[in-house]
C-alpha cells in the first residue's frame, strides 16, 4: 500500500495552523530523497565498500557459506546471515543515547501525545543472536598471557571536597537510563589472529563518558568559568566541537565561557580572551578553521595555570593533537603544584589520524574526502593531456593515513608514496616509466612525509611547535621525474597538485560533524563531574574517558606496512615493492 507523503501532509497541516492563527508564514519544501541515495560514496564509505566486498571474496574462497560480511567494534568479521535475518531492524531508540543527543540539538519539546509511554526498544534482537549462537568459555577466548587493564584516571574528588550537586541537565536528558556513574567500565573487544597466536595481548578497560547523576561542580557558582583553547594546526571539525562545548556548558547553566585566542600563547594574555555565548556560536560549525585562532607553541605551563586560575577557570578544554595533549598534562601538574582546582580535559585532534588507542581522529574523514577530490582532478589532468602524469602531494608528516585513504577511495592512482615505506629512487623513476610507456598517462600520490624519507630535510629548522620543517617533497619528485623520462627520451608533462591547506581548512561533514559534537559533549560531561587530566575519545565505538598519559606515551600511530591497509593499497595501486 503506498503511503502518504507525509512532507507535503506535514507542510499542509502547518500552513493550516498558522492560517488559524492568523500568522503569516511560508514554507520552502525540500525533497532530496532521490539525490542523497544517487550520489557516489564519500572517502570513508568508498573504502568500507571496497573491504567489505574483498572480505566477501575472501570468505567464498575459504568455503564459508551462508555468512555476512560487516564491521563490528572496528572488526570485520563474519556474521551467521540467519542470525541477521531474524533481527528486527535497527532502529532509533527513543529512549537511547542517540535520541538524546537529537533532542538537545534541536531543544525541541517532547512531542508524545499526553499519557503516551514511549515503547522501549526491543530485546529480540539479542535474543535472535543469542539462539543463533554458541556459548564458549573464558578458556576459549584469553590464551595463557593475557591480561586485561584499567586505565583509571582522575578525579578532583580525590584532593578536593566535591560540591555532589544533582545534576542540572536531567530536562535534557530524558531516560533516567542515561546517566552513567563512575564504574560504567568498557572492555575492547578480545581478539584472536589464529590458532598460533599465543603471544599473550593486552586488552584495556576504559571508563565509559557520559552525562552522571551527580556533580562535582555546582554550575549556579558565580564565580566558575569555563575556557576553550584550539592549538597547533586547523582541521575539520574545530568550530563544530567549539559550538558544541558551549552549548553543553550552557545546558548545564555555566554562565561565564571564554574563548582563548591564539594557542597555549593566548592563555598567558586574558586580556584577549572573548566570551562566548550559545547564541553567538549558533552557526560557526558551517564555518572552517577555528574561530579561536589555532596557534603553535609553549609558554611555560606555570603561568598558564596562574593565568587560568587569575580568571577563575575550573573547566579547561584543550584541543590539540599529541604535543597539545602532553601540554595540557603539564597544565594540570603545573595546577597541582599550586593546588589549583579545575578540570582539564583534552579533545584529540590531528588531521592525520594518528593518535593510538582512538579509532579515529574527527576531521580525518573530511579530509580524506577532499583529498580523494583532488585525486580525481589529477586523473582528469591525466587522461585528457598526452603523455601526462598527474601529481598529488597531500598531508601526513609522520604517517601515509590520508594519503592511503584517499588513494583506496579514488581507485585511480598508480603509485602511492607514504613516509612508512622504504623507497629506492631508482626504482621508484624506473616504474614511473614503465607506467608511461604502458599507459601514456600516471597519477601519483606523495605524503609529505616522504619529505624526510626519500629526500633528507635540514634537521635544524623548526617550527614554532618544535616540529622538524619537511624538505618539500612534491616539487623534487617532479622534476626527477621529469628529468628521469627526459634522459629515456619518454615525452612527460606533470600536472602538480597541492592541495595540503584545502583539504584541512573546509567544515566538517556530516560525519565528521557529529564526531565532533558528540565528544564535545561527552568532554563537557566529564569535566562537570570532575574529572581531570583525561582526554575523551572512541574506542572499538565506545566513548570512553582516557588518561591523557595514556594518549601520550603510546606514541604516533603509522600504517603498518605488514597490514592490511597497506596490503590494500599496494593491491589497488598494482605497484611492486620500492625497497632498495
Amino acid at each position: 500500500e503506498e503511503e502518504e507523503d507525509v512532507g507535503v501532509w506535514m507542510k499542509d497541516c502547518i500552513l493550516d495552523h498558522f492560517k488559524e492563527k492568523q500568522i503569516p508564514l511560508t514554507i520552502k519544501y525540500i525533497d532530496p530523497t532521490y539525490m542523497i541515495r544517487a550520489v557516489p560514496a564519500n572517502a570513508q564509505d568508498s573504502v568500507y565498500c571496497s573491504v567489505l566486498a574483498q572480505h566477501a571474496v575472501h570468505g567464498a574462497m575459504a568455503g564459508f557459506t551462508g555468512v555476512t560480511v560487516a564491521k563490528v567494534y572496528e572488526k570485520l568479521v563474519y556474521l551467521p546471515t540467519l542470525a541477521l535475518a531474524k533481527q528486527e531492524t535497527k532502529k532509533i531508540n527513543p529512549k537511547g543515547r542517540w535520541m538524546s543527543r537529537l533532542i538537545f540539538s534541536t531543544q525541541q519539546p517532547d512531542l508524545a501525545p499526553e499519557m503516551l509511554m514511549t515503547r522501549v526498544r526491543s530485546l529480540k534482537v539479542d535474543t535472535a543472536v543469542r539462539n543463533s549462537s554458541v556459548p564458549v568459555s573464558l578458556n576459549m577466548v584469553l590464551d595463557p598471557g593475557d591480561e586485561v587493564h584499567r586505565l583509571e584516571v582522575i578525579n578532583l574528588s580525590s584532593k578536593f571536597p566535591s560540591r555532589n550537586v544533582p545534576t542540572t541537565m536531567k530536562d535534557a536528558i530524558f531516560n533516567p537510563n542515561l546517566f552513567l556513574d563512575n564504574e560504567a567500565w568498557t572492555t575492547q573487544s578480545f581478539q584472536k589472529w589464529n590458532v598460533d597466536d599465543n603471544k599473550g595481548r593486552t586488552t584495556l578497560q576504559m571508563l565509559r563518558s557520559g552525562p552522571r547523576k551527580t556533580l562535582h561542580w555546582d554550575p549556579t557558582d558565580p564565580d566558575f568559568a569555563a575556557a576553550i583553547v584550539t592549538c597547533g594546526g586547523i582541521c575539520p571539525g574545530l568550530n563544530s566541537v567549539i559550538r558544541e562545548l558551549v552549548k553543553t556548558l550552557t545546558g548545564y547553566g555555566i554562565k561565564k565561557i571564554y574563548g582563548i585566542i591564539g594557542g597555549f600563547k593566548g592563555c598567558v594574555e586574558p586580556e584577549t580572551w572573548i566570551e562566548l555565548t550559545a547564541e553567538g556560536v549558533q552557526g560557526i560549525h558551517t564555518q572552517g578553521g577555528s574561530i579561536l585562532v589555532s596557534d603553535r607553541g609553549n609558554p611555560p605551563h606555570s603561568e598558564i595555570a596562574k593565568s587560568l586560575a587569575s580568571k577563575g577557570i575550573r573547566s579547561y578544554f584543550v584541543l590539540g593533537g599529541d604535543g597539545t595533549h602532553k601540554g595540557a598534562m603539564q597544565t594540570f601538574d603545573a595546577m597541582q603544584e599550586i593546588n589549583y582546582e579545575c578540570s582539564v580535559i583534552g579533545i584529540p585532534k590531528t588531521i592525520d589520524n594518528d593518535i593510538a588507542l582512538l579509532d579515529t581522529s574527527f576531521g580525518f574523514d573530511t579530509a580524506s574526502t577532499e583529498a580523494a577530490k583532488a585525486i580525481e582532478s589529477a586523473y582528469v589532468e591525466s587522461t585528457t593531456n598526452a603523455n601526462c602524469i598527474g601529481l598529488v602531494k597531500l598531508m601526513g608528516r609522520h604517517c601515509g593515513f590520508i594519503a592511503a585513504m584517499a588513494t583506496l577511495a579514488a581507485r585511480v592512482v598508480d603509485i602511492c608514496l607514504i613516509p612508512e615505506m622504504n623507497i629506492s629512487q631508482e626504482k621508484l623513476l624506473d616504474h614511473v616509466a614503465e607506467v608511461m610507456r604502458k599507459k601514456k598517462q600516471a597519477v601519483i600520490v606523495v605524503a609529505e612525509g616522504c619529505g624526510d624519507t626519500l629526500i633528507t630535510s635540514d634537521s635544524s629548522k623548526t617550527d614554532a611547535g618544535g616540529n622538524k620543517v619537511l624538505a618539500d617533497i612534491g616539487p623534487y619528485i617532479k622534476d626527477e621525474i621529469l628529468a628521469h623520462c627526459k634522459k629515456l627520451g619518454l615525452p612527460c608533462s606533470i600536472k602538480y597538485i597541492d592541495p595540503t591547506y584545502m583539504i584541512r581548512s573546509v567544515p566538517a561533514n556530516a560525519y565528521d560533524s557529529l564526531y565532533c559534537a558528540t565528544l564535545a559533549q561527552q568532554a563537557v560531561h566529564g569535566a562537570m563531574a570532575g574529572y581531570s587530566g583525561i582526554s575523551v575519545g572512541k574506542v572499538d565505538e565506545r566513548y570512553v574517558m582516557l588518561p591523557i598519559h595514556a594518549v601520550t606515551s603510546k606514541g604516533t600511530r603509522h600504517v603498518d606496512v605488514n597490514g592490511r591497509m597497506f596490503e590494500r593499497l599496494m593491491a589497488t595501486t598494482n605497484q611492486p615493492s620500492f625497497a632498495p
